[in-house]
């Protein structure tokens, strides 16, 4: 089972590089954020000194604008998150699946953090693949010695958590208090089965802990 990590299981303590990258472009925030997710998010500047030029020319941005300033923030996780994933850990193998750019992750150790309960932290910038490519989850499932349909990945981003375990043939906990839009029926309705849409984490790991019992190896079918 894979995790996200930011707001499934806290929050950056600041503004990251992504987040000053969407301010600064002149495209829609909700385009500029896909584009700075799948190029960023997926690339390692230490083994390509190109991707600040490529991000910049995507987004819109001049290259001598990018935020080469940029200190990267903490990360606070969440109260009782740390809980949550030793009750998931319990029943069902944890890793982490999570869409964060180098430049933010450099202050953050995420498995300390969720140590001893995780068996691997796997940032995209690591993989080369940020969610929703269904690669992303592939390449996870890949590493441990699964078939990405016997996963099962949590998170709380439709565009991404949602829409890249279903890519995969993976499925799905979307985490949100909102009632979901009609793009999002629409999305859940063409994969019966596959999505489990809860409020919060407590009932993230309650549903785990019933699909997952008393075997602790299959995930069974559910139903939204």
């Amino acid at each position: 089972m894979s995790l996200d990590v930011g707001y499934t299981l806290g929050e950056p303590s600041g503004v990251t590089l992504t987040q000053r990258l969407v301010e600064l472009s002149p495209l829609p925030a909700r385009q500029s954020k896909q584009i700075a997710q799948q190029l960023l998010h997926a690339l390692d500047p230490r083994h390509d000194p190109t991707v600040a030029q490529s991000v910049c020319a995507a987004l819109g941005i001049a290259p001598s604008a990018f935020p080469r300033d940029h200190r990267p923030p903490g990360f606070a996780v969440w109260s009782g998150a740390v809980e949550a994933v030793a009750r998931i850990a319990r029943v069902v193998p944890v890793v982490t699946l999570s869409n964060v750019s180098h430049w933010d992750e450099q202050e953050t150790d995420v498995a300390a953090l969720l140590a001893p309960h995780l068996r691997a932290h796997h940032p995209s910038w690591q993989l080369g693949f940020a969610k929703p490519d269904a690669r992303a989850v592939e390449t996870v499932a890949r590493l441990h010695g699964r078939e990405p349909t016997e996963m099962l990945h949590v998170g709380d981003s439709l565009d991404y958590d949602v829409r890249g375990a279903l890519a995969a043939g993976a499925k799905a906990v979307w985490i949100t208090s909102r009632t979901p839009s009609t793009e999002a029926l629409r999305l859940l309705a063409k994969h019966p089965g596959r999505v489990t849409v809860v409020p919060d984490l407590t009932r993230a790991v309650e549903h785990i802990e019933q699909i997952t019992l008393p075997s602790t190896h299959t995930i069974r079918s559910t139903t939204p």
